[in-house]
């Protein structure tokens, strides 16, 4: 019986082991060089003999090590090396020996001829080394020359190299693994060829294929080392093959394929504009900034650029079998942030011109955060170069800023505009405020403001009312926000309070006292949301948001005179009558309480990025969402000219599931002609008559260099407001020009 028992027992780790049970998949690497385009022609000279390579039994097996600490190092389990360390650089060493031309033959056994050098190789370590959040590549060896016949050391080279990667990716490890190797290699065998031929031992001279642009009067002072250009985040000189960037690209390059590099001067390739390849005027591939362009080898033109085609930066480009060719950046990047006067990002707008030329570069845009949104990296030609207010001139003289942009720099820039007036408030080179990093994921940001104002002034000293008032300004804005490549996680908490007392006026049209005077509210906001999106792939993601919207205190309405005020519900229908305790009326009345109304949104669907190139963004938003209004018994003004009561409104509350739509996008549509829109829609379950939209628009249309034309449209609908006419619209036409003869 206890023997069935066992045996039932076992059926179900049987079922498991064999349909439930996975084997992790194993990954093989091998490092490698680049292929040798032609031979050396054979010669006579000396023959070579290669010793089997000297690796420590630690790093000499199938797994692949990383380092944890110097006194700990682990193998990872799947990732395997497809020959052994030994074997695999003992090909290496012959292939490039091989291919210098310096020596007849090489051989890894002795013949019936003694050879005429021993080439003798050890590795001090080959591994991945984990230091937290940061990852290298760590490839360390010694080479030795011998002459065979009496054993004497003619040459030693040793070298000791890590290479910084982003992320932990074997396939990154490997291949920096074989770029240290081959630029090492570039380095010991001249030497090696000096030593055999009896000559003085070469300098060390850069890589070849590198493309280093023709010096620029702004550009920094030349270097002595490859790809060293100035790194305008950091202040510090750079070399590109060996940076992180570089390093850290996962873009396969196909055997019989090299590769074009252009390095992302913002450090963030998607930011920045892409890349077009050019072969005999024809394009060839597209790719972006900071990520390699895989190409057969040959000559080629790459283009880039923000700005009309006239300012895009074209280089040449010679690319060759295995190897990547770095373009040293000679143009400037520069990324705008736009805020508003509590330095919170927003969908501002400005439009940027190049003063040397006075070329029109076009129209750059704000950000809205909580949807992960990220401002897009203007690319540049050194020079001076003046942001203005959209639809102004080159010519402005308010509401304007300039930046000077150098070569190999990423200027961070701050420009403050109102929200409503989008007047610039202040701008300048400075790093927006993305807020303390508590860890490489997490940022927390939190900022408390305010401002007092008391005024008095005397009757006559201006069309405003004699009289004292006090004004008092609070805002407070906090944000916490998790962010990797692909999660963004952002809640916010914002509040705005503006109180002002001002005096009562008495029956002979004089101020009162202004301690006993009136209260009102100028501005009362209380917002939360949070956002989370992933990044599923760069063009799709899902998202999930929840939040709401209220006032903390309450709301009147006061009236020049003593009004009676007739309360109607929702549908017009009357309610109660209030005239005051004298039956004249009432000097104010009641609109709303605190938290009244509440507004809560909660959402659920997909984020799509459409379209992202040169003449168009396009990101679209699509799911479920939900959205109630609650009242608190808000009242809203409907006053009719036909009768002497002043009529107060209900609104109706509302609870509304459906499909949410929402749009933003920018299109550059030629030269002069630049349009923006921005589109957010519900779609209840409940009846297509309880559609909430808002719906901004704007086109700009340069006429000439002193004037510009711009149109906005703006539509809102709300028929729990306005059950009656739910649609409100607001349109205008600006012309703007400017002009001086001299």
């Amino acid at each position: 019986m206890q023997t069935a028992q066992r045996l039932w027992l076992c059926v179900p780790l049987l079922l498991a082991s064999c349909f439930g049970a996975t084997t992790a998949e194993q990954r093989y690497y091998t490092m490698n060089l680049p292929p040798v385009t032609a031979p050396p022609p054979a010669r006579k000279g000396p023959e070579l003999l290669l010793h089997e390579v000297d690796v420590s039994p630690v790093y000499n097996r199938p797994q692949i090590v990383y380092r944890i600490s110097p006194q700990e190092l682990q193998f990872f389990r799947q990732n395997n090396w497809a020959d052994r360390p030994s074997r695999m650089l003992g090909q290496l060493l012959a292939q490039a020996f091989t291919a210098s031309g310096t020596f007849r033959s090489v051989v890894e056994r002795l013949g019936e001829k003694p050879p005429n050098y021993v080439l003798d190789a050890s590795v001090q370590a080959i591994e991945e080394l984990e230091g937290g959040t940061q990852w290298f590549a760590h490839l360390a060896m010694t080479l030795r020359l011998t002459r065979f016949e009496d054993n004497r050391t003619v040459w030693q080279f040793s070298f000791d190299e890590r290479r910084p990667l982003a992320e932990q990716n074997v396939g990154l490890v490997v291949r920096a693994m074989s770029e240290i190797l081959h630029e090492q290699m570039q380095i010991a065998l001249p030497e090696v060829d000096a030593v055999v031929a009896g000559k003085p031992v070469p300098v060390h001279t850069p890589m070849a294929h590198d493309i280093t642009p023709t010096a620029d009067a702004s550009a920094p002072p030349p270097t002595s080392f490859a790809n060293e250009v100035f790194d305008g985040t950091n202040g510090v000189h750079v070399n590109w093959r060996h940076s992180e960037q570089y390093q850290s690209d996962p873009t396969p390059v196909m055997a019989g394929q090299g590769a074009i590099f252009l390095p992302a001067l913002s450090q963030k390739p998607d930011r920045e504009p892409p890349v077009t390849v050019l072969a005999d005027g024809k394009r060839v591939a597209t790719g972006t900034m900071g990520r390699r362009i895989p190409v057969s080898p040959g000559n080629y033109q790459v283009e880039f650029g923000s700005g009309p085609a006239s300012q895009h930066v074209v280089r040449e480009v010679t690319v060759v079998e295995g190897e990547t060719s770095i373009v040293t950046p000679d143009w400037a990047a520069l990324d705008v942030s736009v805020v508003n006067i509590n330095f919170i990002p927003f969908l501002g707008t400005y439009e940027l011109i190049r003063m040397d030329d006075r070329e029109y570069l076009g129209v750059g845009y704000g950000v809205n955060e909580e949807l992960g949104q990220e401002t897009q990296v203007w690319i540049l030609q050194p020079g001076l170069h003046k942001l203005i207010q959209s639809g102004s001139t080159y010519r402005a003289r308010t509401n304007f800023s300039t930046v000077r942009l150098l070569a190999g720099m990423a200027v961070p820039f701050t420009l403050v505009q109102d929200e409503v007036s989008r007047d610039f408030l202040g701008a300048g080179v400075a790093e927006p405020e993305s807020g303390h990093s508590i860890d490489s994921h997490w940022s927390i940001r939190s900022s408390l403001g305010g401002s007092v104002l008391l005024t008095s002034r005397t009757e006559g000293f201006s069309s405003a009312p004699a009289g004292s008032s006090l004004g008092i300004d609070l805002f407070t804005d906090n944000r916490l926000q998790y962010k990797t490549d692909q999660h963004v996680w952002t809640t916010r908490l914002e509040i705005e309070e503006g109180q002002t007392l001002t005096p009562i006026m008495g029956a002979d049209n004089k101020p009162g006292n202004l301690l006993d005077g009136r209260l009102q509210s100028t501005k009362d906001r209380v917002y939360l949301n949070s956002v989370y999106i992933y990044q599923y792939l760069p063009w799709i993601g899902p998202y999930v948001r929840i939040g709401g919207e209220t006032s903390l205190f309450n709301h009147y309405v006061y009236m020049t005179k003593p009004t009676a005020v007739v309360v109607q519900d929702a549908d017009g229908n009357t309610l109660s009558t209030h005239s005051g305790s004298d039956g004249l009326g009432v000097s104010q009345f009641e609109l709303a309480t605190s938290f009244a109304p509440i507004q809560l949104k909660q959402g659920a669907g997909a984020n799509f990025r459409v379209l992202h190139n040169v003449f168009l963004d396009l990101d679209l938003r699509s799911g479920l969402g939900s959205r109630q209004y609650v009242t608190n018994g808000q009242l809203v003004p409907a006053d009719s000219a036909s009768t002497a009561a002043f009529e107060m409104r209900q609104v109706r509350g509302t609870v509304l599931t459906g499909v949410e739509v929402s749009a933003l996008g920018q299109a550059r549509l030629s030269r002069y002609l630049q349009a923006s829109t921005e589109f957010d829609m519900l779609l209840p379950f409940e009846g297509l008559t309880a559609t909430q939209m808002t719906w901004r628009n704007t086109l700009s249309l340069r006429l000439s260099s002193f004037a510009s034309v711009t149109y906005t449209l703006n539509v809102v609908r709300q028929p729990n407001v306005n059950p009656l006419d739910p649609f409100a619209y607001e349109q205008g036409l600006q012309l703007r020009f400017f002009y001086s003869p001299l």
